[in-house]
């Protein structure tokens, strides 16, 4: 039997005559493809043109100094975004930093099963055996990345990493599931945009640029406009949706239709013209597969909404995929979207499947839906804005399986006051030695009060020690700043929430 051969290693120069071995191709977008290297925290970005590399000097140089313009736009260290150490000699491409344990967000998307992976494939116990096996695949894929929880925390940073650009009048054009990274360890929410050169200011008149098919905003796809925080917007949430639900926003009845007919299914020679279902899809001309006003599109795969979506990020994408589909004015803001991520997120019980249901206060009962698995006991935190006719508002949710032996952060959102840089810090801590809890606020910049047995509040200004039964009845704080807010923190076993 002939041997075959292993392809011989790519090299690539920069501009310092540094040279840089490509490893693997790591993802490739609308903008180009982007290489690892042997050096694990250097990365190559290959722009296309007519998907084949940029070579033309004019092109080239061009490309250089669409790049050098990149340092004259208003970036700033605490906006996450890679931008070029070294344009390649040559040709058209640059080296940037590489993040460590990042992974590009479409590692989240659903799994293509192939026959070498079928046959390997193991169905988890959870999984019916009347479930399909593509299907049952994607699902075992979700529940080892972490659920819909895990998928909550990142689309939380990702949209508030594109807000920081928004906040300075730069838009990002290409967002697409090759062009976000996030952090690859469960507990570690970073989000990082690796394509710094479709940065450009918003432009109202239609104008040059790429995009990753699918994740396009019909009015820049058609040619009508030019890229605009509405367009970016539009983007995120076509990959957040597809990332939470593993559906496309568009791929419902009508594509199940189609693909039943004897005819060719890919086209459709109906008033739009014989445009693809797909193109149609990226025109803005089908309806969205949870629409309130037209249904003949309706879910047909992915996961039901009830499961992945609150009911506010149910409004959101309705709003989006509804009026926004063809009227960008009518999109909501995202300035909203990252607080409603993570409030979905905390109020997300992670079970042991790996998925992840959310939290039900008039339910007795709290059990997985996908492994009927019920956590034995959880802790709760709620906090409410304090007013002075007592009538306490609802603030915040966190909750999850109280397990012993684990410490439990509480994040400062739960004062409240949702800070884009600050609301994943910690704020409380909770830790277990040996039997005993303890307490302690590890924010040091924020006055948090406990109240004692006798219900009187004290400032708590070191380890808190507490009794079991007092968890099971309820410990309560008062923070004082930057919102009068009251802390519950209690001990629910599962047959008595």
């Amino acid at each position: 039997m002939k041997q075959q051969k292993t392809p011989e290693p790519r090299w690539v120069k920069d501009q310092l005559s540094q040279r840089h071995k490509l490893t693997k191709k790591l993802g490739q977008g609308g903008q180009g493809i982007v290489y690892r290297t042997s050096d694990p925290e250097l990365l190559v970005k290959m722009p296309l043109k007519d998907n084949k590399e940029i070579t033309d000097k004019a092109e080239v140089k061009n490309f250089q100094e669409q790049l050098e313009r990149l340092y004259l736009l208003p970036l700033t260290e605490a906006m996450h975004i890679t931008k070029p150490l070294y344009l390649l000699e040559e040709q058209a491409g640059y080296v940037m930093q590489m993040m460590q344990d990042m992974q590009p967000i479409g590692d989240w998307l659903p799994k293509i099963l192939n026959k070498q992976v079928a046959k390997d494939f193991t169905r988890p116990a959870w999984l019916s055996e009347d479930v399909p096996l593509e299907a049952a695949y994607s699902l075992t894929m979700y529940a080892k990345s972490g659920g819909a929880k895990r998928r909550l925390e990142l689309l939380a940073q990702a949209t508030i990493e594109l807000l920081k650009l928004h906040s300075v009048g730069l838009v990002f054009m290409d967002v697409s599931p090759e062009n976000i990274f996030c952090s690859a360890i469960p507990g570690n929410n970073e989000s990082w945009m690796i394509d710094a050169d479709n940065l450009r200011f918003e432009a109202v008149s239609a104008g040059a640029g790429v995009l990753t098919p699918q994740y396009g905003a019909p009015e820049v796809i058609k040619g009508e406009s030019g890229a605009r925080v509405t367009s970016d917007a539009y983007s995120l949430a076509l990959l957040a949706f597809k990332v939470l639900t593993m559906s496309g926003a568009f791929d419902g009845q009508l594509f199940r239709d189609a693909q039943s007919d004897d005819e060719d299914w890919a086209t459709d020679d109906s008033e739009e013209g014989g445009l693809s279902l797909e193109l149609q899809a990226e025109h803005g001309l089908l309806p969205f597969i949870f629409d309130t006003e037209d249904n003949s599109n309706s879910r047909t795969n992915g996961l039901p909404h009830e499961l992945v979506l609150t009911p506010e990020l149910l409004t959101f994408f309705q709003q989006m995929f509804g009026l926004g589909r063809t009227a960008p004015w009518q999109r909501p803001s995202l300035h909203s979207l990252p607080r409603t991520l993570a409030s979905a997120a905390d109020s997300s019980i992670q079970c042991g499947c790996g998925m992840s249901f959310y939290y039900q206060l008039s339910v007795s009962e709290q059990s997985c839906p996908y492994c009927k698995q019920q956590p034995e006991q959880l802790l709760v935190v709620t906090s409410y804005f304090h007013t002075s006719d007592g009538s306490n508002k609802p603030a915040w949710t966190w909750v999850a399986p109280l397990v012993d032996g684990k410490d439990l952060r509480l994040p400062r959102r739960l004062s409240g006051f949702f800070d884009i840089d600050q609301h994943n810090a910690p704020m409380i801590e909770i830790n277990q030695v040996e039997q005993d809890w303890f307490i302690y606020v590890s924010a040091e910049d924020l006055r948090l009060d406990v109240a004692d047995n006798s219900g009187r509040f004290r400032q708590l200004t070191s380890q808190w020690l507490l009794e079991r039964q007092e968890l099971e009845a309820g410990v309560q704080l008062y923070l004082h700043a930057p919102c009068s807010v009251i802390i519950e923190i209690r001990i629910q076993k599962n047959n008595a929430i």
